[in-house]
C-alpha cells in the first residue's frame, strides 16, 4: 500500500506572498469590518475600512487623513478542495500584481488597472490553516448590479405598450431605452481584452469570466475573482468542474484540453448579457450537453443545442438518453421517443468552395473548376460529422487560412445565428460589426479557430472594425433627472453612481441591487 503524501500546511503553501503582507489585522489600528457586500462559494466578500496610520493607505481631504475603503474577502478552509483554491487565488493574484510592477518599472504599483487591485492578506482569528482575508480595493457594483437594475427598468417600460396601459397614444418605443449604450458595451469588451491580454502573457486563464466578478471602479471595468485560475502552461487534461455552468466553453463542459481562449468564450457570454439583458444558455441544456456521451468529442456543442429541446435528467430518472450514435450506419433515436430516422443517407448539394477574397480567380484556371475535380494545392473531401450531416471541408494553404481575407467555413454558422437570436430578450440595437464579432469570433465551438484575446484586440483595430474603435473612444453625456428612471435611461456607470447616491427606495431595483 502506498504511503500518503504529507500535506504541506497553507503556511507553508504561500511562504512566497508574504511579502505583500502589511502587519494589519482586524482591530482599531488594522481594518474594521462592517456589512456584507456579496458571498460566494468560499467565502463573503464585508465592507471595510483601514486605520489612518499609513501613508500608503491614507487619502487626504481637506487636511484630515481619512480611512481608506477598502473590501474585506472572508475565506475559510472548510476542506482540502478549498484550501487548495484559497492557496492558488492569493498567489495568483499577488504574483500578477509583482509581475505588472516589473512592466511598468513600478514597484509601488497596485496591479493591472483592468485587474482588481489586492493591497493586502493576513490570517484570521481561528489561525492561517482554517480561515484568511483578502484585502482589496472597493468598487461601488458590479456589472451584473447594473445589468438587473437596467434590465427592471427595460422590463417596466416594455409593459407600458402593451394595448390599455397609460402611454400615451402616438408614442413610439425607444430600443436604446434603458439599454447599455453601444460605447459602454465597446469599453466593457476592451477593458476585459485589456485585462485578459495582460494574463495571458503571463500564461494563466481566469476560467470564470462572468458578470458579477467584473467590478468598475475608478473609471473602467476590472476582474476579479481568481480561485479557478490556472497556468495552462503546465497544465494536463483535467476532468474536475471549475467556473460557473452558463459561461463555461464547451471543452470545459466536455472536460477536454482547453487553452486561453476559453476566457473568449465566457466574455462573449458576456456581451451577450450585456446586449440582451439575458444569458444565452440556460443550466437544463447544459446540464444535458455535460451529462451527454457527445460532449466528449469536439464540434459537438451547437449541433447538440441547434437540434431542438432534450429531456430535463430529472424526468428520465437521472440518466442520460442517448443522442448520438457512433457508426454512419445507425440511426439516431429521439430523445423524447419519437419514430426514428431512416438509416440511408439522402444525397446532399454541396456548398461551393472557400478561397480567400484576395486570391484573384480567372474563369480558365484550375481553381475556378467544379468542386469534385482534381486540383494541385487544394485537396477536397466529404467528412461525416454529427447527426449525419455532410461537411464540405477545403483544405487551403495556412499562409492564405491566416490572411484577413480567409472566410472559414462554418457548417452551423446559420443555425447559431438563428439559436442566439430567439435568446435576445429584446430586439438588437447595436451594429451587425458588434453582433458578428459576438455570434461569429467569440463564441465559435472550436477552440483551434475561437481567437485569444489578443487576436481580437487586433481585429478591433482592422477596418472591419473601425466603428467599434471609434465607439470606445466616446464618452456618453451624463443624463438629466431628479430620478433613478430618468438617471438610467442611458446605463452607463457616472449615471449609476448618481442613481446610487439619491435617496434609497423601499424594495427598488437599486436596493436589491446592492445588496445581492
Amino acid at each position: 500500500m502506498a504511503r500518503p503524501e504529507t500535506a504541506l500546511s497553507k503556511s507553508e503553501l504561500l511562504a512566497a506572498c508574504r511579502c505583500f503582507q502589511t502587519g494589519r489585522r482586524l482591530g482599531n489600528r488594522g481594518y474594521a469590518q462592517s456589512r456584507q457586500l456579496s458571498c460566494g462559494a468560499t467565502g463573503e466578500v464585508y465592507f471595510g475600512r483601514a486605520a489612518p496610520d499609513s501613508a500608503a493607505f491614507e487619502i487626504l481631504h481637506g487636511g484630515f487623513a481619512q480611512a481608506r475603503q477598502v473590501a474585506l474577502k472572508h475565506m475559510r478552509s472548510i476542506n482540502a478542495g478549498v484550501q487548495r483554491q484559497i492557496q492558488q487565488e492569493i498567489s495568483t493574484v499577488f504574483r500578477c500584481r509583482a509581475k505588472y510592477a516589473e512592466e511598468v518599472q513600478d514597484p509601488q504599483s497596485q496591479g493591472h488597472p483592468n485587474l482588481v487591485a489586492y493591497l493586502d492578506w493576513f490570517a484570521g482569528p481561528n489561525g492561517l490553516d482554517r480561515e484568511v482575508y483578502l484585502v482589496m480595493e472597493f468598487c461601488p457594483f458590479s456589472l451584473a448590479d447594473m445589468i438587473f437594475v437596467a434590465g427592471n427598468l427595460r422590463g417596466d417600460y416594455e409593459k407600458l405598450f402593451v394595448p390599455k396601459r397609460g402611454v400615451e397614444p402616438g408614442e413610439k418605443k425607444s430600443p436604446q431605452c434603458h439599454r447599455f449604450p453601444e460605447s459602454e458595451v465597446v469599453k466593457v469588451l476592451c477593458d476585459l481584452l485589456n485585462a485578459l491580454n495582460f494574463l495571458n502573457r503571463q500564461g494563466l486563464a481566469h476560467r470564470d469570466v462572468k458578470t458579477e466578478n467584473i467590478l468598475w471602479a475608478e473609471g473602467c471595468y476590472k476582474l476579479a475573482d481568481f480561485g479557478t485560475a490556472t497556468m495552462l502552461e503546465a497544465a494536463i487534461p483535467r476532468t474536475n468542474e471549475c467556473g460557473t455552468l452558463w459561461i463555461m466553453a464547451p471543452e470545459l463542459l466536455g472536460r477536454r484540453p482547453h487553452g486561453l481562449n476559453c476566457d473568449v468564450w465566457s466574455l462573449g457570454v458576456v456581451l451577450f448579457e450585456v446586449t440582451s439583458f439575458g444569458k444565452p444558455f440556460n443550466s437544463k441544456e447544459l446540464l444535458a450537453y455535460r451529462n451527454s456521451s457527445e460532449a466528449a468529442f469536439p464540434s459537438s456543442f451547437w449541433p447538440f443545442l441547434c437540434a431542438g429541446p432534450v429531456s430535463s435528467p430529472a424526468k428520465t430518472g437521472g440518466k442520460t438518453l442517448p443522442r448520438l450514435k457512433s457508426g454512419p450506419e445507425l440511426a439516431r433515436t429521439s430523445s423524447r421517443g419519437a419514430r426514428p430516422q431512416r438509416t440511408k443517407c439522402r444525397s446532399v448539394t454541396l456548398p461551393p468552395l472557400l478561397i480567400s477574397k484576395e486570391a484573384e480567380v480567372e474563369p480558365d484556371s484550375p481553381t475556378s473548376q467544379s468542386p469534385g475535380c482534381e486540383e494541385p494545392g487544394l485537396e477536397c473531401k466529404l467528412m461525416l460529422c454529427f447527426y449525419g450531416t455532410f461537411h464540405f471541408i477545403t483544405e487551403v494553404d495556412s499562409h492564405a487560412a491566416s490572411g484577413l481575407g480567409f472566410c472559414e467555413y462554418d457548417p452551423f454558422l446559420q443555425q447559431r445565428f438563428a439559436f442566439l437570436r430567439k435568446r435576445l430578450q429584446y430586439r438588437w440595437c447595436y451594429s451587425e460589426e458588434l453582433r458578428s464579432l459576438i455570434f461569429e469570433d467569440m463564441l465559435r465551438e472550436e477552440p483551434e479557430l475561437r481567437p485569444i484575446a489578443l487576436e481580437l484586440w487586433q481585429m478591433l483595430q482592422t477596418s472591419r472594425f473601425e466603428t467599434l474603435a471609434q465607439q470606445a473612444e466616446a464618452v456618453e453625456p451624463a443624463a438629466e433627472g431628479n430620478t433613478k428612471e430618468e438617471l438610467l435611461r442611458s446605463v452607463c456607470p457616472t449615471n449609476m453612481l448618481r442613481a446610487m447616491n439619491l435617496a434609497p427606495t423601499q424594495g427598488g431595483y437599486l436596493s436589491t441591487a446592492s445588496t445581492s
